[in-house]
């Protein structure tokens, strides 16, 4: 059974975004993506990623009565989990212009640049909290990297917790 709200990821990569797309799947939402095309959300129950993180404003007004999570880790583990993704996986993205708009829309570079994304991080977070501020029951914000898993989540979408142990994915980024 589906749960009866949708619910989006507006946390910036390397905070636990992979983990949360899996934990959404166990909880029964689906379809879920991570980082999903624009065109995609619409059809979607649930997603994390960029996409989420330049749109959620649209997708509170086109789907009322969403939850929303803003996973979060402090930012200097945040920021030294970005440069080994960054020096481990630096994928290129030349041509890739989509990625490129997104990166350059939320971080205001493509590459690892200390103060730069330190400024992002902060002013995302304050941006979703402002955003959220007098509506506090649609956010939960949630340190997956620091072991916040199921009760939270669970008490703010309505949902029994599984009998799954929570996903934990991609931690040979984490610190």
């Amino acid at each position: 059974m589906r749960p009866l709200s949708h619910c989006w990821g507006v946390g910036l990569a390397r905070t636990g975004n992979t983990s949360l797309c899996a934990a959404l799947r166990l909880l029964g939402y689906d379809p879920v993506e991570q980082d999903p095309a624009f065109d995609a959300m619409r059809d979607l129950h649930a997603a994390c990623g960029n996409t989420v993180v330049l749109h959620y404003k649209y997708l509170d007004f086109v789907f009322p009565g969403s939850k929303f999570v803003l996973t979060t880790r402090p930012v200097e583990d945040w920021l030294r989990s970005m440069e080994r993704s960054h020096l481990q996986n630096p994928r290129p993205i030349t041509g890739q212009h989509d990625r490129i708009a997104r990166r350059m829309a939320i971080y205001e570079t493509v590459g690892y640049d200390i103060d730069v994304l330190t400024e992002a991080y902060c002013r995302h977070h304050a941006e979703v909290r402002r955003y959220f501020g007098k509506r506090p029951g649609d956010l939960l914000e949630l340190d997956i990297a620091g072991g916040e898993h199921w009760d939270p989540l669970c008490a703010h979408l309505g949902v029994t917790k599984p009998a799954h142990n929570f996903p934990n994915l991609n931690r040979g980024f984490a610190i």
